[in-house]
């Protein structure tokens, strides 16, 4: 009798066990959902004062456990040790709660189960211990991090390359403002420190990325101006090396095999406090000390050639100077052949054709003829020729797809605004014909795209009506302004004002 008692009693406390656990299910977004949809679901029993959850993911892995005071999803209030976890069953974090307060020791793991943070929270919210980041080139993150919390205030990062003693930098800060920078080479050994707040001389150094090397050391006086420096290639010869400290005054540039380029002097102008050029080539380095991206050469402290680069190393062109004034430019093409010369007369262009980014420009005796315009993927955009008489400018505008968006006449002394007589185009066709004086709608209608939307102005007698366009083409705005009464206010959606730019604007995605 006595077994068969006990055995009841074991029933009995199963079957109350298990009717007081619940389950809830949710979608991805973490709302109840239901069973057929659900991508988490909950586990809930009564724990006394207190409620046990358990969330899982859709196949069962154990996604949350941990007491709650209050289960509302969402806004649970966390009470104990609560931890989470992925998809693989890996913790991703866990950490004390009280009353839904975070406090006592907390750890976060990534996906590959490396720690990210091990930190110990306080009552008031504050937190002593480490956060870790790694490196990711995939992320374009270049180096490991380790930040070290010794108090909430006081806080030293360490960023390195594999080994926490080798080849890094340290940043260590007070809370008050105060900072320094400890900088460190190949092996760990030691280079300098740049210390704020401090009237001692100081150093920065630069590092490339993949891996970690040292690019570059600056040497600071107390006032903060380089007194020396010193770039790097990745393999640790010195391309370049500076010193202007009022004894040794000069610049010395070398390819990457320590081959010698070129030497600059500098003469120290005490009344300007600054390093004139004086004798000699100045190189001038891209952001990643790759290639150069100007050449400088100077004699008797003035310039008298100046080569730029384009992003592949290659020259692009060569400014030539006399008594600082630029008498022609030469431009090249990547193949190192000649693609063309601009004379200069009195500091102006003169004779040939400048280049310079997306514009292209010919003059003859001093008078811009003929000008085009690109996009970054070489199409036309702009065309503007000279007529015979050399008195009015024909232009084109190309929209994106190489079609004839507008053609307009304007003066070559044109007044304080723009001024021309515009046609508009539509699939080949002529669509709306427009006079403009003075930046003002005379006459016709136009349409052309800024950033309020797809803008169209109207003259009608003395009012001008403005309509605005959405990008689906619904009318937003429709308003008409008495002509002469309005200040120019580019910020301003009504505003009436034409100008050049407009005909050309592109950011509006369609007409």
């Amino acid at each position: 009798m006595k077994k068969l008692f006990t055995s009841a009693v074991f029933v009995l406390i199963i079957s109350i066990h298990a009717g007081a656990q619940e389950k809830v299910y949710f979608d991805e977004n973490w709302e109840k959902t239901t069973q057929d949809k659900m991508e988490f679901y909950r586990e809930i029993e009564n724990k006394g004062k207190l409620t046990l959850i358990r969330d899982f993911y859709k196949n069962g892995t154990l996604q949350m456990e941990g007491l709650v005071s209050d289960t509302t999803p969402g806004s649970e209030v966390y009470e104990g040790k609560i931890t989470w976890y992925n998809a693989e069953g890996k913790v991703l974090s866990k950490g004390t709660y009280s009353a839904g307060q975070q406090i006592g020791p907390a750890k976060t793991f990534d996906e590959q189960g490396r720690l990210l943070e091990d930190l110990i929270y306080k009552a008031d919210g504050t937190f002593t211990g480490k956060i870790y980041s790694y490196k990711n080139l995939d992320e374009m993150s270049y180096h490991n991090r380790i930040t070290t919390y010794e108090t909430p205030e006081s806080i030293k990062s360490v960023v390195y390359d594999e080994d926490i003693k080798g080849i890094r930098y340290e940043i260590i800060s007070d809370g008050k403002e105060l900072y320094e920078t400890k900088f460190y080479g190949e092996k760990g050994k030691y280079i300098g420190t740049n210390r704020s707040g401090d009237s001692s001389d100081k150093v920065s150094v630069e590092y490339y990325q993949d891996p970690m090397k040292v690019s570059k050391i600056e040497k600071q006086n107390k006032d903060g101006k380089v007194t020396e420096s010193t770039i790097y290639s990745p393999e640790g010869i010195i391309l370049q090396e500076e010193k202007k400290n009022k004894k040794s005054d000069y610049q010395k540039t070398y390819d990457k095999t320590g081959k010698q380029l070129g030497s600059l002097t500098y003469i120290y102008d005490k009344e300007a406090d600054y390093y004139m050029p004086q004798d000699g080539e100045e190189y001038q380095f891209n952001y990643e000390f790759s290639g150069f991206t100007a050449m400088n050469i100077y004699k008797n402290g003035l310039a008298i050639l100046n080569k730029y680069f384009d992003e592949n190393g290659k020259l692009s062109s060569e400014q030539v100077l006399k008594d600082e004034i630029t008498q022609e430019i030469r431009y090249y093409y990547p193949d190192g052949k000649e693609k063309g010369t601009l004379i200069y007369k009195d500091d102006m262009p003169y004779n040939g054709t400048l280049y310079e980014g997306l514009i292209e420009q010919h003059y003859k005796d001093g008078i811009l003829v003929h000008s085009k315009s690109f996009r970054l993927d070489e199409k036309l955009k702009t065309e503007t020729k000279i007529n015979a008489d050399q008195t009015v400018y024909n232009s084109t505008v190309y929209d994106e797809n190489g079609a004839v968006a507008y053609t307009y006449s304007h003066p070559v002394e044109q007044g304080d605004g723009f001024t021309a007589q515009i046609v508009q185009y539509a699939k080949g066709k002529s669509t709306n014909k427009a006079v403009v004086k003075e930046g003002i709608l005379e006459s016709g209608k136009l349409k052309y795209k800024s950033e309020s939307g797809l803008k169209e102005l109207e003259r009608n007698g003395k009012w001008i009506t403005v309509k605005i366009y959405n990008t689906e083409g619904k009318l937003i705005q429709d308003s008409k302004i008495l002509a002469e009464t309005q200040e120019p206010d580019a910020y301003n959606s009504l505003n009436i004002q034409i100008t050049e730019a407009d005909l050309q604007y592109e950011f509006f995605e369609s007409i």
